[in-house]
């Protein structure tokens, strides 16, 4: 039942291309023998609607041939979307399963604090991440666990500060977008500081633009040249997702690493 439409366009399709090659054939054959100006109308009629009836053979095939090739397009976008979905660094997730261990060893009193954020960010990642939009105040808690977990993982002192202006926090985003930036930072300069880390974001959502901006600093190594596999992805993903509707601008001096992140959210 399913492709019975197609199926009676196809013999309609057909019923007019014999009928009006019968017809042209009979009128042609009927000029040869008498030349009226009544048997040339019939014939240019039937000479109209069978070529017509071609045309419209040959568009509709093109056009059936461009639907399938955007469905295919599209089938192919969303696959390699949950592909790079998939790819979010576990790294995180086993130093602070790490440190979890610790603290629990040394019966801390933030253990159970730990695994309540750690299960949350988990229930994110898993069950509302595979929505393709998520609310954007929903992306926004899911940052503020993440960051207060690494703030609780750290045995020094690390400047971190994190504000944000949302005009509307139900504006909808592409979920798990923002943190690669925060990861990165903490993963790439943080961590790797012996003193003075700090981490500054900085996020602002007004008239469906958001902005959203990450500076950190971090240490000089011989090779800075490569991109992490995460922020690697991560332009992927927008450019699959926010097509000419994103600025992506990212800045490395000295000791200083800036990622400003522009989007289009209608």
């Amino acid at each position: 039942m399913k492709f019975w439409p197609k199926y009676r366009r196809t013999i309609f399709t057909i019923t007019l291309l014999i009928a009006s090659i019968i017809g042209m054939a009979e009128y042609k054959q009927q000029l040869e023998q008498e030349k009226l100006l009544q048997y040339e109308v019939y014939f240019w009629t039937f000479a109209v609607l069978f070529w017509g009836t071609l045309t419209g053979v040959i568009f509709t095939q093109i056009y059936d041939r461009w639907e399938s090739y955007q469905q295919l397009k599209n089938e192919h976008a969303k696959a390699e979307l949950a592909l790079l979905k998939s790819k979010v660094d576990p790294h995180f997730f086993f130093n602070t399963l790490n440190n979890l261990y610790g603290l629990t060893v040394g019966k801390s009193e933030k253990a159970p604090d730990v695994i309540l954020k750690l299960s949350e960010i988990m229930r994110y990642v898993i069950y509302d991440s595979s929505d393709e939009r998520v609310p954007l105040n929903k992306e926004v808690e899911y940052l503020e666990k993440y960051i207060e977990l690494f703030k609780i993982r750290f045995h020094k002192k690390v400047d971190i500060s994190f504000s944000s202006e949302i005009e509307n926090e139900n504006e909808l985003i592409a979920p798990l977008i923002l943190s690669i930036f925060v990861e990165n930072a903490f993963k790439h300069g943080a961590e790797q500081l012996i003193e003075n880390a700090f981490i500054h974001i900085y996020l602002k959502a007004e008239n469906g633009t958001l902005n959203f901006l990450v500076k950190n600093n971090f240490k000089r190594k011989k090779d800075t040249t490569k991109s992490g596999i995460g922020l690697t992805n991560l332009k992927k993903r927008l450019k699959l997702i926010y097509p000419k509707k994103h600025q992506l601008a990212l800045q490395k001096d000295e000791r200083l690493f800036t990622a400003n992140l522009t989007i289009n959210l209608r």
